[in-house]
């Protein structure tokens, strides 16, 4: 059930991301972020009443302060991938966040006493090769520095999936709602330093909004890492760039250099070894 959960959890993230990509295109990426998340937390709020109506949850303080630690991580990831997504191709900058995302927490489950069969390790040593092959310069339009967002997101986003994964089980879906106070706080900032003023423009409005219901995501990976171990359920999790390449394959007509192909390859076949 736990892998169920984390493949929806992969399929949401990507259909959502897929479309803050595109609304980052149409207006400042923190203006996109922060209505997005505003959907979020109305998400999230709903979400966590219901549940604690119908299950009863016992949130503490440090429950609490596990989910603001995730939504300053999330801030920041949300930021370098939407960022990533509209400058880069987004079959480049997906991957490269996704193998970083894969690679993190799964250490970080070995640091904590999680044990992983050999197929696992094999999947983390060709996590190298996609790397390379998916940010290999190419000419100057096609240059790694690109696929530095992607690289700096996964990092980012692997802080908020093993803050959030030490809440209990107890606290329901409440650290959710503090992950997005926080985020919303940090964006806000980061809005008010650079001058950002918060409207949306209409052609990017219906996208922006939509991508808010990640948070879905959120709730759904939640539930996954507390019945199943978080190295594995996260590289799960992290399949969601295939749902972005297809969609940027069908709906962009986006076209991927043989190279890059290696590398989603490579990609793909990493995050299958470490699954199994």
């Amino acid at each position: 059930m736990a892998f169920v959960l984390a493949g929806l959890s992969s399929l949401l993230y990507g259909v959502c991301d897929f479309a803050g990509g595109l609304a980052s295109r149409r207006a400042h990426v923190l203006v996109v972020a922060f209505w997005a998340n505003m959907v979020g937390l109305g998400i999230a709020v709903f979400a966590s009443v219901i549940h604690h109506q119908v299950v009863g949850d016992s949130v503490t303080l440090v429950d609490l302060a596990w989910g603001a630690a995730s939504g300053v991580a999330g801030a920041a990831g949300v930021a370098f991938y939407f960022q990533g997504l509209a400058k880069g191709q987004m079959a480049v900058v997906a991957p490269v966040s996704a193998v970083t995302l894969a690679a993190i927490p799964f250490l970080f489950g070995v640091a904590i006493g999680e044990r992983y069969p050999l197929a696992a390790w094999l999947g983390v040593v060709v996590a190298l090769p996609a790397l390379w092959f998916t940010v290999h310069k190419r000419n100057e339009q096609e240059g790694p520095r690109k696929a530095v967002y992607g690289l700096a997101a996964g990092l980012s986003f692997s802080l908020f999936n093993i803050t959030i994964a030490q809440t209990s089980p107890e606290a329901g879906f409440w650290p959710v709602v503090t992950v997005k106070i926080a985020t919303l706080a940090c964006l806000g900032i980061l809005m008010l330093i650079r001058r950002v003023q918060p409207g949306l423009p209409p052609q990017a409005r219906a996208l922006a909004l939509f991508s808010g219901f990640y948070v879905l995501a959120n709730l759904s990976y939640l539930l996954a890492v507390r019945i199943g171990p978080l190295g594995l359920v996260v590289v799960v999790v992290s399949f969601y760039p295939v749902v972005i390449a297809l969609m940027a394959r069908v709906v962009e007509k986006e076209k991927i250099s043989p190279h890059r192909m290696v590398g989603l390859t490579l990609a793909i076949v990493s995050l299958t070894l470490i699954a199994l």
